[in-house]
C-alpha cells in the first residue's frame, strides 16, 4: 500500500488470554479498539451551572426543522432536486441515544410532508447500518455521512448533536452536508427541547442496535465440525501469512483509521473461510477485509493428534501512516 498500512492484523483468544499472532508488517504499538467501551454505564453529562440568567427558551422540533429548510439551499439541496438522509443525533462523545434515534426519525417525517424533496427511508437506513456493522461512534463522522448519503442516493445527509443544557432540557444542533462536495456545508441550526423525566431516554446506545448480538457462528463449515479453539482439549490454530487488506480508495480519501473485528474457521487445511463481520467499517472495508482473510494461511488447531476446524476472532487494524 502506498503511502499507509493496516497497522496490525491478529488473532486472539479473549476467554483464555491467547498469545498474539502479529503480521509481518506490523511496527506500531497495540491500540485498543476505539469502540468498546463500559457497558451499560451512566453518565453525568455536563449542565450549565444554576444561575439568575434568563432561563433558555424552550421550542419543538418544527422550529429546527423550519430553519433547516431555511438554508436548506447552502448545501445544495434544491426543490425539485433533493433527497435527503438524517443521520441519528449523538452526544459530543459520538454516542447515540434512544431519544436522538426517535429525534431523527421525527424530522425525516416533518422533512416528508415537503413535497418538493424526497427523504431516505429511515428504516432501511437502521437495517442498513446493522447489516454493515458500522458503530455509533463511526456513523457521526463527516466523512462517513456523505458515505452514507451515497448508499441512498442521497444529496444531502443531516448530522445532529445533542448536549445538556439544564437536567431537563437539551439542546439540538444539525446542519445539511452536501454528499458529493465537501464545501457545500449549511449553516448550523439550535433548538432547545424540554426533556420530561417520564418520557424521556438519553441513556448511551454503544453498540449496535439490532440484532444485539450476532446469531451463534455454524456448527459447519466446508463440510468439518468447528470447535472453539482452546476448549475441551482443542488446540489454538496459529497463522503465519496474514498480508494487510488494502485501503480503498473512499477510505485513503476520508482518511479513515479504526478497527474492523471478525470471526472465522480456521479449517483443517489452515485457511480462514466463512469470516463475518462483527463490528465494521465504512468506505468497503469490510469487504476488502474478507477478500484478504480468503488469502490467510495458518498451522491449524489438534485435537487428539488430528487437525480439526476452530472458530477463531480476528481484528484488523487500519491506521493511515503516511500522506493520503
Amino acid at each position: 500500500m502506498s503511502g499507509s498500512r493496516a497497522g496490525r492484523v491478529f488473532w486472539a483468544c479473549a476467554l483464555f488470554g491467547c498469545a498474539v499472532c502479529r503480521s509481518a508488517v506490523s511496527q506500531q504499538p497495540t491500540q485498543p479498539p476505539p469502540f468498546r467501551v463500559p457497558d451499560p454505564i451512566q453518565l453525568n453529562f455536563p449542565v450549565a451551572p444554576k444561575t439568575d440568567s434568563v432561563p433558555p427558551e424552550i421550542e419543538h422540533l418544527p422550529d429546527l426543522a423550519a430553519r433547516l429548510f431555511h438554508h436548506a439551499a447552502d448545501a445544495g439541496c434544491h426543490k425539485d432536486d433533493c433527497k435527503i438522509l438524517v443521520i441519528d443525533f449523538a452526544f459530543p462523545d459520538g454516542a447515540t441515544f434512544p431519544n436522538g434515534i426517535q429525534w431523527a426519525d421525527d424530522l425525516s417525517s416533518l422533512f416528508a410532508t415537503e413535497k418538493s424533496i424526497q427523504v431516505a427511508d429511515r428504516t432501511q437506513f437502521e437495517d442498513f447500518l446493522n447489516q454493515e456493522r458500522i458503530p455509533p461512534r463511526l456513523q457521526n463522522s463527516e466523512a462517513t455521512a456523505r458515505w452514507l448519503g451515497k448508499q441512498f442516493n442521497a444529496t444531502v445527509v443531516l448530522v445532529g448533536q445533542a448536549k445538556m443544557i439544564r437536567e431537563d432540557v437539551v439542546q439540538l444542533s444539525a446542519r445539511f452536508l452536501n454528499v458529493s462536495d465537501s464545501n457545500l456545508i449549511g449553516p448550523s441550526s439550535e433548538v432547545n427541547l424540554q426533556v420530561k423525566a417520564t418520557t424521556g431516554d438519553l441513556s448511551p446506545l454503544n453498540g449496535l442496535r439490532s440484532p444485539p448480538s450476532l446469531p451463534p457462528f455454524p456448527e459447519t463449515v466446508n463440510g468439518e465440525k468447528v470447535y472453539r479453539g482452546g476448549v475441551n482439549g482443542v488446540g489454538i490454530p496459529s497463522c503465519y501469512y496474514m498480508p494487510n487488506p488494502n485501503y480503498t480508495e473512499a477510505a485513503r480519501e476520508a482518511g479513515f483509521s479504526g478497527i474492523v473485528t471478525t470471526e472465522g474457521a480456521v479449517g483443517s487445511d489452515g485457511l480462514v473461510r466463512a469470516v463475518r463481520i462483527v463490528t465494521g467499517a465504512p468506505f468497503g472495508i469490510d469487504e476488502a477485509v474478507i477478500k484478504t482473510m480468503s488469502t490467510w494461511k495458518c498451522k491449524p488447531a489438534v485435537l487428539d493428534g488430528k487437525p480439526v476446524a476452530t472458530v477463531v476472532p480476528f481484528e484488523t487494524n487500519f491506521r493511515l501512516s503516511g500522506p493520503n
